[in-house]
């Protein structure tokens, strides 16, 4: 009996998750979709206990992988075994969690197993932000992207202040609910969960009545969507194809010279030598659409490489080709304009196993066996060396290339060098028409909320979008249709208290999360001492 009601208690979980995650979008579930795990955790009591801590193992990691499975299966699409491992390897991290949240209601009390399940559940969102293994897709705070009048205060937070948002409340029901089975009269956590709903909620919509500080500066912006389907067409397709099909697009818009044109994350599929980039077939046809435009601008996605000296031989992301070139290739963002040098920017927050080998020391063998290949190039790219906006002649902006665009203090980081929008170019195609675009889009619109800047995105196949400071979606084109956005954007200059201040609530979480942790090991050696000395 017991078997079945622990069944239940993983099946709520997972529909409560699944219902409140975008595209489904029905985030009042998350406040309380913690609290059959929490349930679970504080009385799991099964009748054979031999095997006790293996069995809730088994039943937390079978939750967590559902979930994660549930909501990102869409990665097999691009590679099946890389869909897998990261729905496993995500469970895994997040029963870790809940198993040591276990281990400190038995050895420091419950009370403090509820204090530290927040501060341990925002470590471990933080540590998902900052380390090689880096996938922070589930991230809590982005379940409210779908709604961003509810969270207007991202811009002092982040994502990781919705996340706590999430935490707190849960941990709150969740002893509401267990003063209501045991009987007890306590008022208290119900009037602290309606506070804690609430208070946040009247906060953002009096933000939403704020507007943002910008200029009066304006700029005029092309969105591409060329509509490729990356698996069988994408990278097939000829480049001059491709080219003239753009072309074609751009047709009609040339007459009213707009600002800046952006095409896709790799667009310029033909491989390209940054020391010859000015003399690549690609870039001259793009510099001949501009020769009566010279104050149009084009960004486009590439495919770069970059011979290497030999001081630089021994870094991981180094190559040695037949000939023993030693170089680099980079997944790219470009600047062209007409009579200048083209502006170069790499991605730098790169797809673990696809463009990057984490703990490449370690798994190397493993990737160079079972390699993760994704439009004709398998990792470690390079990186940027250093933060580079884009400087064009309607003012400075944040370029960023797909899987960058939901890291928060990433992106933020670049205002400090003075962006007045941000770009972002992707292929989501990869997905196939699944929740993947769909999410990814809906986390663009808190990168708005979080800089108060604009955002433009390029997606090869859907979707392309302009969203504005406030996280709403002005005008986009969905999955699976080609054509072009024109739109008029305006400049920000405001840069918000969290692209000053960063993650810091990951921060302080992971500073208190060690000291729970330090203060368990301890405990439990102490036991482990006493219990000898009774021997």
């Amino acid at each position: 009996m017991k078997f079945v009601k622990y069944i239940l208690i993983c099946l709520s979980t997972v529909v409560l998750f699944y219902s409140s995650w975008p595209p489904n979008a029905l985030p009042g579930f998350i406040f309380f979709a913690f609290c059959p795990i929490l349930f679970l955790v504080f009385n799991f009591n099964p009748s054979h206990t031999r095997f006790k801590n293996l069995y809730l193992f088994g039943l937390l990691l079978s939750i967590f992988f559902c979930l994660n499975f549930a909501l990102t299966y869409w990665v097999i699409y691009a590679h099946w075994l890389g869909g897998i491992f990261a729905s496993v390897f995500n469970a895994f991290l997040m029963t870790t969690v809940f198993l040591v949240v276990h281990k400190i209601k038995a050895k420091l009390g419950k009370k403090q197993a509820l204090i530290s399940f927040p501060i341990l559940w925002l470590a471990f969102e933080y540590l998902h932000l900052n380390w090689e293994m880096s996938w922070p897709w589930m991230s809590l705070g982005h379940v409210f992207s779908d709604y961003p009048n509810w969270i207007q205060w991202y811009e002092y937070t982040g994502v990781l202040g919705g996340s706590a948002w999430v935490l707190g409340i849960n941990t709150i029901v969740y002893i509401s609910f267990e003063n209501f089975i045991e009987k007890k009269r306590s008022y208290s956590p119900i009037l602290f969960c309606f506070l804690g709903l609430t208070i946040p909620l009247i906060c953002s919509n009096k933000l939403t009545k704020q507007r943002t500080i910008g200029t009066d500066e304006k700029v005029n912006i092309v969105l591409v969507q060329p509509n490729f389907e990356p698996h069988k067409q994408k990278f097939t397709i000829p480049q001059a194809k491709q080219i003239q099909k753009v072309a074609t697009m751009l047709e009609a818009i040339w007459d009213k010279n707009p600002d800046l044109i952006i095409l896709p994350e790799t667009f310029i599929t033909d491989w390209i030598w940054e020391s010859r980039i000015e003399t690549s077939a690609v870039i001259i046809k793009m510099k001949s659409w501009l020769k009566n435009h010279p104050n149009t601008q084009i960004v486009t996605g590439a495919s770069t490489g970059k011979i290497l000296q030999k001081k630089d031989a021994v870094k991981p992301t180094a190559r040695t080709s037949t000939n023993g070139t030693v170089y680099e290739i980079f997944n790219t963002a470009l600047l062209i304009t007409d009579k200048q040098e083209t502006q170069i920017f790499h991605k730098s927050k790169l797809v673990p196993g696809a463009e990057m080998t984490p703990f490449s020391y370690i798994l190397k063998p493993f990737f160079d066996k079972f390699p993760m290949k994704i439009g004709g190039s398998i990792g470690n790219f390079g990186t940027n060396d250093s933060l580079q906006n884009f400087t064009s002649l309607k003012g400075t902006f944040t370029p960023t290339i797909c899987y960058e665009s939901i890291y928060g203090e990433y992106v933020s980081s670049f205002h400090s060098l003075g962006s007045n929008w941000i770009c972002i170019i992707t292929n989501d195609g990869w997905w196939g028409n699944t929740f993947g675009h769909q999410q990814h889009q809906s986390y663009a619109r808190l990168r708005a909320i979080e800089n108060r800047k604009y955002v433009i995105r390029s997606a090869n196949t859907g979707i392309s979008s302009v969203i504005k400071p406030m996280g709403k979606v002005e005008q986009f084109l969905p999955y699976g249709k080609e054509g072009v956005i024109e739109s008029e954007i305006t400049k920000h200059n405001r840069v918000t208290f969290y692209a000053k201040h960063g993650d810091y609530i990951g921060r302080l979480a992971s500073f208190l999360g060690i000291i729970y942790l330090l203060q368990l090991i301890l405990v439990i050696l102490k036991n482990n001492v006493t219990n000898l000395k009774n021997e």
